[in-house]
């Protein structure tokens, strides 16, 4: 089987064809490829492999076909746009080759091949299904782990200010009681004291990063957000809106903070723009793959400045494991 598959019954008579996939199809075979690219021409040929049947009208097969492999460069040239210097591709001026570029020292570029990696593993896609370069489960949980890094870094980034990665397992190693009350100490609004009916054993009850912007004056009253980071295919089942500040406070606090917490929602995926409004609506402030890339360049600004992102020296890992997963691909 071919390292990336694309298969026919995702586009073949299909009234609104999956463009998301088709660029995510470029983009795998750019990175998994032994010089690092890809053609639009190789979805046409991808297609035409995977079909299962004999059509009728065969200029109006391959017209179609045409169609799917302009709209994936529409797709990624539109990706180009909004990540700027954060998306690890080039294409040329007529969109028929794909380059990867990915440069070792950009965390905004690795950032989206974690992202895009997570996104096609075989329980969400069937890109990598069946191939040799998928990530093996125990890699799948480390990414999943990177992400979250991640997820903290650009959620730091977003609102300017300290983070910390809550989620389990904490970086730290820290019990959630701990934690909490190492991340109040610094907010000072409210008193950690769980309620008798609280949960005997949280883990992080359902916030994966807290973030703050800090008021001069030390008062409440700031932007603080509590982030959910969801990489599974339930992930818009998870919405956190009404659970941190109606539920989370009064959990976990005697005295709960006057400063209500946003929620967001921090995911891998490629979003269309028809579904996100009600995304939104759902959960909250949401960062997909094109948002986070680019908030996790502006992280590293942050952190050379001196401010508090947990887990932030994490993210070097995250590159090295990168760079081996390539080298393996590059020797298939």
């Amino acid at each position: 089987m071919s390292v990336v598959y694309l298969p026919s019954d995702e586009f073949a008579g299909v009234a609104s064809p999956n463009l998301d996939l088709a660029a995510d199809y470029l983009e795998l075979k750019a990175v998994l490829s032994g010089h690092g690219q890809s053609f639009s021409e190789d979805i046409v040929d991808a297609l035409e492999l995977a079909a299962e049947a004999e059509f009728a009208d065969v200029h109006a097969e391959i017209q179609a076909r045409e169609e799917v492999a302009a709209g994936a460069v529409a797709r990624m040239t539109s990706r180009k746009r909004v990540l700027a210097t954060a998306y690890p591709f080039e294409l040329d001026d007529r969109g028929d080759e794909v380059v990867f570029t990915a440069s070792d020292s950009d965390l905004g570029q690795a950032a989206y091949i974690v992202s895009l990696l997570l996104s096609n593993v075989r329980s969400l896609s069937p890109l990598l299904d069946g191939s040799d370069l998928h990530p093996s489960d125990q890699e799948v949980r480390q990414l999943r782990q990177y992400f979250q890094y991640f997820a903290t870094a650009a959620i730091a980034a977003e609102i300017q200010g300290p983070a910390w990665s809550f989620g389990h397992p904490r970086p730290d190693g820290t019990g959630f009681i701990k934690k909490l009350s190492e991340v109040w100490a610094v907010l000072k609004d409210g008193t950690v004291n769980p309620h008798p009916a609280a949960p005997a054993a949280p883990k992080d009850d359902q916030v994966d990063v807290f973030a703050w912007r800090e008021q001069p004056d030390g008062l409440p009253g700031f932007l603080l957000v509590a982030a959910q980071v969801a990489t599974g295919r339930n992930w818009k089942d998870k919405s956190i809106k009404s659970h941190v500040n109606r539920v989370f406070a009064a959990r976990w606090f005697d005295r709960p903070p006057a400063t209500e917490m946003v929620a967001y929602h921090v995911v891998p995926f490629a979003r269309l723009e028809d579904e996100f409004y009600d995304d939104v609506l759902v959960l909250g402030n949401v960062l997909h793959r094109l948002r986070v890339p680019r908030r996790v360049s502006e992280a590293a600004l942050l952190a050379r400045d001196g401010v508090m992102i947990e887990a932030f020296d994490q993210l070097d890992n995250a590159v090295a494991w990168i760079s081996t997963y390539l080298e393996r691909a590059r020797s298939a």
